[in-house]
């Protein structure tokens, strides 16, 4: 099977494939870990020594060697250090607010170079999200795309700005360019995700730079990377996927390609020209290329199409592989938990839907509603663990942990060849284009507006995004209003992917006498406004 790798394939089989035999390369690796530890910092120089002059990043702009990646992010990081150091000599951390691009690499990088604490921020977040975000994580610089400067300035933050893709005295393009060297750093930083919350801001889950390097390590058995690949990563790289594809790119020397906005004609005619070693997805960016009038002759077939980031359909798995053959992996895990599973195409043949085994290194565990582990088949409380869990929330919060398993939040089953099969979400939660909602969040908003007496939000199935966000609203007493209105008021209050495209008007909602929504009888009330 094109581009397959066996569960049984040795450790020394992988290293073979991410260059252990290149002398040059290792003397490299050791040097550049010496001065920067295990990381994306250490990564950059070690494929600058040895392999210059290779595309590191291809953008919108055109492309970057390692050479230059390197120099520009030390550069930039003497930058981050001077702006992010407090009074008392510590280190405020820097927040990235940037789409996919060789800024957002750089700034990466560099971050991790100066020793700051990274916070990768949504693009879909609103200016009062962004300003709770920035106090709660101590953040004294935001890297930011010319695009979100209004919401930058209108969360009223006391950061500093650093424009990722400007041209003026700010522009990190003139500060890459000064070539200042960048000492060591005195501490190993943390990198911070955001998660979707359920109410105001979303949480920040830390990981550090060596366990974001350890889960991508795991999928290294199971899935055919090798040295100096050339891949595309459509998938943002804010999120938990996108960016251990980055971690996994950086570390084999890849060349990343990557846009600062999905287009599936534009990707759809890039397959067509180029030959892309691997191609990193979430599923609604495969159902979009498979609705383009593209011959399978016409494309050169990546050697591997990594899936990510929601709910990826027997349905959708079997429509790919059969037009454009059996290349095709699901990933499933979460930004807590980092990978969990991963079905290789035969997976996928078999049973189409599987999210399939835990790679090396991670440990899953079918949990019921006693804590005890589920029968085999039955249906349960999915748990992982690895040495690549987060370490907490920023706020002191954890995972719901089981000693050193920790819950997915959702309910899956195991099949008979132990492969894993999610059956839902847990507590309600609703996948949306690979972002998380949870509908508290979203009824608190619609709550607060003055023409509603009450709301439930729940998922509903949508072809193109998994799920949609349908809101169930009953108005007040002689009081008028729109769907169009309330989507503009949760708008102003919440990330974008929380505005429900679904608008039912209603007499009242299903209640048990204990005063709880019945949410599965939501679906057959009212009629919708949709969008």
């Amino acid at each position: 099977m094109p581009g397959s790798v066996t569960a049984g394939d040795s450790m020394w089989k992988v290293a073979l494939r991410m260059g252990a035999a290149d002398a040059a390369l290792g003397s490299a690796r050791w040097w550049a870990s010496v001065q920067w530890g295990l990381g994306t910092a250490a990564a950059v120089t070690a494929a600058a020594l040895r392999f210059s002059g290779r595309s590191a990043i291809v953008d919108d702009a055109g492309s970057v060697d390692y050479r230059t990646l390197d120099r520009g992010a030390s550069s930039v990081a003497a930058q981050l250090r001077a702006e992010s150091t407090r009074p008392d000599g510590s280190l405020g951390a820097v927040g990235i607010l940037c789409r996919n691009h060789r800024w957002f690499v750089t700034a990466l990088v560099a971050a991790e170079r100066a020793g700051c604490d990274t916070v990768l921020l949504s693009i879909a977040l609103p200016a009062s999200n962004l300003a709770e975000v920035c106090e709660r994580d101590g953040i004294a610089v935001i890297v930011a795309d010319e695009e979100f400067a209004e919401v930058v300035a209108q969360s009223g933050t006391r950061a500093t700005v650093l424009v990722a893709d400007g041209s003026g005295p700010d522009a990190l393009s003139r500060v890459a360019a000064e070539g200042s060297p960048c000492s060591p750093p005195s501490r190993r930083p943390k990198l911070v995700l955001l998660t979707s919350g359920t109410t105001g801001a979303p949480k920040s889950a830390v990981r550090t730079l060596k366990t974001t390097r350890v889960g991508g390590a795991g999928m290294l058995r199971r899935i055919p990377y090798r040295l100096g690949d050339r891949c595309f990563i459509a998938s943002p790289l804010f999120h938990a996927w996108g960016l251990s594809q980055l971690v996994v790119g950086l570390a084999t020397a890849s060349t990343l390609e990557m846009r600062r906005q999905f287009r599936a004609a534009e990707l759809g005619q890039l397959l067509c020209e180029r030959r892309y070693d691997a191609l990193v997805v979430v599923p609604l960016m495969l159902r979009r290329i498979l609705d383009l009038p593209i011959e399978p002759d016409a494309v050169h077939q990546p050697r591997m199409v990594l899936s990510s980031g929601n709910v990826l359909s027997g349905d959708l798995a079997r429509e790919w592989m059969d037009r454009f053959g059996d290349r095709l992996y699901n990933v499933y895990g979460s930004t807590e938990t980092a990978i969990g599973t991963i079905a290789d195409p035969a997976d996928l043949r078999a049973a189409p839907g599987t999210v399939g085994r835990p790679p090396d290194g991670v440990t899953l565990t079918i949990l019921d509603d006693d804590g005890m582990p589920a029968l085999n088949g039955s249906a349960g409380w999915v748990h992982l663990a690895s040495t690549a869990q987060f370490l907490g929330y920023t706020d002191g919060s954890d995972g719901d942990r089981a000693g050193t398993l920790m819950a997915t939040g959702d309910i899956g089953r195991l099949d008979a060849d132990g492969r894993l099969h999610i059956s839902g979400r847990a507590n309600d939660m609703i996948v949306t284009g690979g972002e998380n909602v949870f509908p508290s969040g979203v009824e608190e908003v619609l709550g607060r507006h003055p023409s509603v007496e009450i709301a439930a939000v729940v998922g509903v199935d949508d072809p193109e995004f998994g799920q949609r966000v349908a809101a169930f609203v009953v108005p007040r007493p002689r009081r008028r209003v729109d769907a169009d209105q309330l989507r503009a008021w949760v708008g102003e209050n919440l990330p974008s992917f929380m505005v429900p495209r679904d608008v039912h008007f209603v007499d009242a909602l299903p209640m048990t006498t204990t005063g709880k929504v019945v949410r599965h009888r939501l679906a057959v009330l009212g009629h919708p406004d949709r969008v």
